[in-house]
């Protein structure tokens, strides 16, 4: 008995169909996991950061209280330190469910309606996310084409310091679409 499915061109054998999907569906694990991996050393990052701030603001009282010298980069370096801090590790905070949750509504909905609720607010954070990119490429691309310095303690190209917006932004927009899909799917996998 001859096979004709074989000599039609548009049969597609169910069995490759459905090594395609878990194919794809190896992919997002790999690609997930790597996003993971991605956030925890940008939190460790932000943690090294924030030991960095305690010792140069301890250095700079102790130098100020008894020689009383001040040091002029401290102040401007701990700045940007904070701003580096703040979007090296928002997205895995919100990944590890460490933010403020007001539920006091939450609480009292019912499950569908928690879903749709959520889902709602995590795409439009996430397209916050993404505006904040968007701006945080322009600002960054107006400080390369101008040569915008910042002349205070040091003086420093704003470019690097503020490059830490976009790539914030990107991670903390991809973890609110990742939850967000995770809610319409049901599925635990927003970690």
């Amino acid at each position: 008995m001859i096979d004709t499915h074989r000599r039609n061109p548009l049969y597609c054998r169910p069995r490759k169909v459905g090594l395609m999907k878990g194919k794809n569906k190896e992919r997002m694990k790999v690609f997930w996991r790597v996003f993971d991996r991605i956030n925890d050393a940008m939190a460790g990052l932000a943690g090294i950061i924030l030991v960095f701030i305690c010792g140069a603001v301890c250095y700079s009282i102790g130098m100020r209280y008894l020689f009383k010298k001040t040091t002029i980069w401290i102040m401007q370096t701990t700045e940007y330190a904070l701003l580096w801090i703040l979007f090296l590790s928002t997205a895995w905070l919100l990944r590890e469910g460490g933010h403020i949750i007001t539920d006091i509504i939450h609480s009292h909905l019912s499950e569908k309606t928690k879903r749709h609720l959520d889902v709602t607010m995590f795409s439009l954070a996430g397209l916050a996310c993404i505006v904040m990119l968007y701006f945080g490429f322009d600002y960054m691309g107006e400080c390369i084409t101008r040569s915008v310095n910042d002349v205070r303690g040091v003086t420093l190209p704003k470019w690097p310091i503020f490059m830490i917006i976009p790539i914030g932004s990107l991670l903390l927009a991809l973890q609110f679409f990742r939850m967000a899909w995770a809610r319409i799917t049901g599925s635990k996998e927003s970690r």
